[in-house]
């Protein structure tokens, strides 16, 4: 399902339920002097949405540690996409002693990052994580051709819930749907496995294209765990005060997390949204990426997530009282819709002053 954010925006000031307005602050750091000196491909194409995409936004050149500042800015995003440089070895423009001390300073003052790619490895750095729970599933090579869509599944734990692959009655407890959370809302989804996923590269048609299989993500499998959970997702997140919001397209048990959101680690602190996933690439070599602008919204819809905790804005506004009051759904478009015809997607409830986000499946 294909929707207009600008669409979105209107129709919910329409009904009342626009979230208020914040001055967010985004900046970007990159590994060049400014964005047209980018050398690095991948990197350049994510800088130069940043600039479209944010016109007010501050660009942080490599040595400008001054700027990385909670007071200034709300949420950073540091996108690192390079060929064969090997796990743990960032470049040094983003991990030199100076900029690692930035950043860490800047989350524990309140500020939000947006990690993508190999940055993800930069949480260890900051010591938001222990370094052995660094990302596990690392390639940094060429990759190739393909005709499949690559997609990012935000259904952890799918099998739990789908009875096809499921005769033995698995707790479906140990089922997490994540496709509601403020980083999915807008993006088309895709149905070439059993569960709805959201398409991230391919053409869409069935003719080839490259892609470079740049995953930097976790094998929850590989990790020694001394948090309590019902499985390896729980204990991940219960050990790191995480929630894993995507894993790949295909995956439908509880093996890999590819998107995850770190809570903050102690009062005051900022939010963390690391995405490792090789599906989530700025610039393919061959071909032309059908489902781009889902990579787009996703990535600013993660940098206004983000911002907006650090600004305070809330998904409601108005006041809680008309509990009593029935029922009224609306699209993300503003259209009235009945509750006997709802498919499949994300709709808005209204029920007096109250508003609620709810996915029908």
């Amino acid at each position: 399902m294909k929707k207009s954010l600008l669409a979105s925006s209107l129709a919910l000031l329409a009904i009342g339920i626009l979230p208020a307005t914040a001055n967010q602050r985004a900046a970007m750091l990159i590994g060049s002097s400014d964005i047209e000196s980018i050398e690095n491909f991948q990197e350049y194409a994510a800088a130069r949405h940043f600039a479209t995409a944010h016109p007010d936004g501050v660009i942080i050149a490599p040595g400008e540690t001054s700027k990385i500042s909670a007071d200034n800015i709300d949420c950073i995003w540091i996108h690192i996409d390079r060929l064969n440089i090997g796990m743990g070895n960032l470049p040094a423009e983003f991990s030199d002693a100076a900029t690692v001390a930035a950043l860490k300073a800047f989350v524990a003052d309140g500020g939000s990052l947006l990690l993508t790619k190999q940055a993800t490895q930069l949480l260890s750095r900051i010591d938001r994580i222990d370094a052995a729970f660094d990302p596990h599933i690392y390639a940094d090579g060429d990759g190739g051709k393909g005709t499949d869509v690559w997609t990012v599944n935000a259904q952890i734990g799918y099998w739990f819930v789908n009875d096809k692959d499921n005769p033995e009655g698995l707790d479906p407890s140990q089922y997490y749907d994540h496709r509601d959370h403020d980083i999915y809302v807008g993006l088309e989804t895709n149905y070439d496995f059993p569960m709805e996923t959201f398409a991230m590269e391919g053409t869409g048609n069935g003719t080839e294209m490259w892609r470079e299989d740049h995953n930097c993500m976790w094998d929850l499998n590989s990790y020694a765990y001394t948090a309590e959970g019902k499985n390896t997702v729980e204990k991940f997140e219960n050990g790191n005060n995480a929630v894993v919001l995507g894993t790949w397209g295909h995956v439908q048990d509880h093996a890999v997390a590819g998107i995850v959101e770190f809570k903050p680690a102690a009062d005051g602190q900022g939010t963390i949204i690391a995405n490792g996933l090789a599906a989530c690439e700025w610039s393919p070599r061959e071909g032309v990426n059908a489902f781009h602008s889902n990579l787009e919204k996703l990535t600013d819809n993660a940098i206004t997530y983000l911002a907006n905790k650090r600004s305070g804005v809330t998904a409601v506004t108005g006041d809680m009282a008309g509990s009593d009051a029935p029922a009224e759904y609306f699209t993300l478009q503003g259209i009235a819709v009945s509750a006997d015809t709802l498919t499949p997607g994300i709709y808005i409830i209204r029920q007096g002053a109250k508003t609620s986000k709810t996915v029908v499946r």
